[in-house]
Formats: structure tokens, sequence, C-alpha cells
């Protein structure tokens, strides 16, 4: 059970903490008796699916009535459950479910990030529909956390993301998911209209939302002054993980180059793949398929064929870290077959798989650029000068995916995306409701509005000067 519910903190006198019951249910069948209390044994439907040969926590009867309990079973035959003394009887037709967590932890501490501490350890309260746990030295600002726990295993989920009484950015997806929910009507206990389904409910809003307005480049996505090192002979950079577009420039803003420690940027100009294939042309080599020892003999690369102008010559390496400069290797044949460099000396360090081996190539700083397989390539080699200095790029990052309550929606639009949770809420009960339903068309004439209002206080072609 990966999901957790939301966590309800007042505090008057410490805090109290409201956890709605959700249990992990792995088979359940009846009960075909009734069922006094005190007893040890109880009959049912059918007993087969149930784990057998460990004791097990079992639910007796369903959540929230008068008459729920947990026991722990710890035999069965088909028709039979033997299980701890009961405390309350049990009636023919009563659920008899068994349960892969049984208990909630709660661990709380001072600040978000902070080393947290088990509060307490409860076994759920079935009769109910909530586990309640006061903190009595608890304040508005304490974070708390759960964790399923299983008392008879010992095995645990994963802790849930933190809250406290009062966490959530006014930005937050929650301040999005919690005023429909109000003003719907929507009980927190709701088996359908959950906080997972909301948190999905508003991704699908953002997602159709960045679809209607697929590659505007977005403010409030933009990463500006983003540094990344370069090595020297090498003519590329890898792209940041979050960069929105990788196979073209729509990404990219801008990329340059400080000089000499002053604050003049020197600016690359951005070329389409085409252009680049025709200006970068020192770009002739390949890369090696193996890794080449200290003082190796021959060099295995994915193609010798920029290598077969001549049977002998000079070769560049390049480095793979901070602390070397480029390598000069001098080899004596080109082997067509097996795409080898022969009679090869002066390899004085160990050459990684995949690293850069240059013929004949221009090594100084580069003046083009253009992106493709999610790389930013140079028209040149980067030279020993540059070893380790920044490029700096301006991009538009990618969108989050929404995960929890806590995230931040930074576009000033969001408040539109209640009107589409409005109808997913909708469409959850009634499956046969059209997409003419109000609450939509408001919602698509919103994102229509915003795609014809866009500003984002940036030109859409890159500066060359």
């Amino acid at each position: 059970m990966s999901e957790f519910p939301q966590i309800k903190i007042e505090h008057n006198i410490g805090n109290t903490i409201t956890i709605p019951n959700q249990l992990d249910v792995k088979v359940a069948t009846f009960l075909s008796d009734n069922a006094l209390a005190g007893l040890n044994g109880l009959n049912g439907d059918n007993f087969t699916d149930f784990t057998s040969g460990s004791s097990i926590p079992v639910l007796l009867s369903s959540l929230g009535s008068e008459n729920a309990e947990i026991v722990i079973s710890s035999s069965h035959t088909t028709t039979n459950l033997v299980v701890g003394t009961t405390i309350l009887p049990h009636f023919r037709g009563d659920s008899v479910k068994q349960l892969n967590y049984d208990q909630v932890i709660v661990s709380w501490s001072a600040t978000s990030g902070g080393a947290y501490s088990v509060l307490s350890t409860s076994t759920f309260q079935v009769s109910q529909q909530n586990t309640v746990v006061f903190h009595p030295a608890g304040l508005v600002t304490s974070f708390y956390k759960l964790q399923w726990k299983n008392s008879i295993t010992g095995d645990l989920s994963s802790y849930s993301d933190p809250i406290s009484v009062d966490t959530y950015d006014q930005k937050s997806v929650a301040e999005l998911i919690y005023p429909v929910l109000r003003a719907m009507g929507v009980s927190e206990n709701d088996p359908k209209i959950n906080i997972t389904f909301c948190l999905s409910a508003i991704d699908d809003a953002r997602k159709y939302t960045e679809g209607k307005l697929y590659g505007i480049r977005h403010a409030w996505q933009e990463q500006f002054e983003f540094p990344i090192g370069v090595l020297s002979g090498t003519n590329y950079v890898d792209l940041p993980d979050d960069i929105d577009f990788n196979e073209t420039d729509r990404s990219m803003l801008a990329a340059r180059f400080l000089i000499g420690n002053v604050l003049t940027p020197y600016n690359l100009r951005y070329i389409d793949k085409r252009t680049w294939n025709q200006v970068a042309w020192s770009v002739m080599g390949g890369s090696n398929t193996v890794t080449v020892a200290i003082s190796a003999s021959t060099i295995t690369l994915n193609s010798v064929g920029d290598f077969s102008g001549s049977s002998s010559g000079v070769a560049y390496v390049a480095t793979t870290a901070y602390s070397q400069t480029l390598m000069q290797i001098s080899y004596t044949g080109v082997d067509l077959t097996t795409n080898q460099l022969t009679g090869v000396t002066g390899v004085t360090r160990s050459i990684p798989v995949g690293t850069q081996v240059w013929s004949n190539p221009t090594i100084s700083q580069p003046v083009y650029y253009t992106v493709f397989e999610n790389r930013l390539y140079f028209d040149r080699i980067i030279p020993n000068s540059m070893q380790g200095n920044n490029v700096y790029i301006d991009y538009y990052k990618k969108i989050d995916k929404v995960e929890n309550l806590y995230q931040v929606i930074p576009e000033h639009y969001r408040e539109i995306y209640k009107w589409y949770l409005r109808y997913a809420i909708k469409y959850r009960k009634d499956i046969s409701l059209g997409s003419n339903d109000p609450d939509l068309k408001k919602f698509e004439d919103l994102v229509q509005a915003v795609f014809n209002n866009l500003y984002t206080g940036q030109e859409t072609t890159i500066i060359t000067s």
C-alpha cells in the first residue's frame, strides 16, 4: 500500500492527528455462522487463500461497524479460522479480511526536513472511520509522517509526505483540491474521490493545458544562468535532465561563455543540425568501443573511416576528467575491417569506452552550437585552456508530474484547473457525463483565454550578439 490518506491535524492544547483508516486487504471471505464473543474458532465460506503457516492480522466485520475488531489468526482450514479470543460478537455474513498492515506509526519532527522520532504505534481503530492520535506537546509548526506496519512480521511501508497544521503554500496543489472538495460536499473518506484521484486529475489538467500551449516558452519554467562545465577535447555538453525539448533548440534561449573573468558574455550562435554539419568540419574521428589500457598498441573505435586517408598519423584523445589534458598519440596503421588504429604509442592514461578520438581537429573556442541527442554540440573542439570552464545556458524546463499536495504550481493561471477537477469528480461518479458538461466547457474556455493572452517576457529568437 503506497498511498496514504490525507491526515487532518487540529491544534488546541497539543495536536490531534486524525488518520482516515485505509486498509490494505490481501484476501477476504464471509462468516458462515454466528460467533459469540470469547471464541477462538470461526467458521467461514472459504479460507483457502488466506496465508498459511504463520500468524496473520485479520479484520472481523466491516470497517466502521460497532463490532469490527482486528484479531490474529494462527492457522486455518478451508472453512475454519483459528484466532486469538474475540472480544465482540460477530454474525453470519460478516466479512473476514486478511490485512497486510494492521497498525499505523506516527512520527514527528520540529521541522519538515529534520530527524523524525516515533510518536505512537497504534492498531487501526477499525470500529471508527479514523484512527486518532494525540500529541500533547505538538505545536502548529510540528510536522508528522505516517508508516503502515504489520504487527506480526514487522513489515513497514515507506513514509508518507510530511504535514503540519498549516503547511500548504498558497500556490500548492492542496489549495486547488480542498476548496473544490468542500464546495462539492465530497466526504474525506469517499472511496472513489480520494487524494490520489484528485492529484491525477490536476496532473491531467496541466497536461491538457501544456498540450494546448505546446512549445510555448513559459516564463514560470525558465532556468537562467545554468552552468555546465566543459571538458577539453570534447565537442559537446549534456543538457540538463529537466529541459523540455532536447532534440532541438526549442527550449533553449541562449548559450554563452564568459571572457577572461569579466562580465561581458560571449554568446554562441545557434545553427540547425543541417548547417552544423557543414560548419563543424572539424568533427572528424570516432569514439573507442573497448577500454584502452596504458601503453596499449591498438585502439578500437566505432569507425576509423576518418583516419583512412593515411596509413599513419597523429590522433587526439579527449579528456574524461578535469585534471587531464588532451592526449596526443601516434599510430602506424588503420585497419578498416576491425575498426582499429594499430601501432599506437603515447597512451599515458586509461581511456574509458565512449571517449572521443579525433583526426585533424580544429581546437579552439567554439562559435556555433546546435542541439540534438540531449546534448548541446559545439562547432569546434574545446581546448586545454578552457578545461573546466562553464558554458552558461538559459533554457525552459518541462513541467513536473503532480505527485503530492505540497507541490507548488508555479503558473499564474493555476485556478483554472479547479474547473477540470469539478468535471473529473462528476465523471468519476457518472461515466455517461458528456463533453458538453458546463465545468469542462468552462475549463476549455479558460485554457483558450490563456492561449490568446500569452506573455513570456522573452523573444523567441536566440540572441546571437
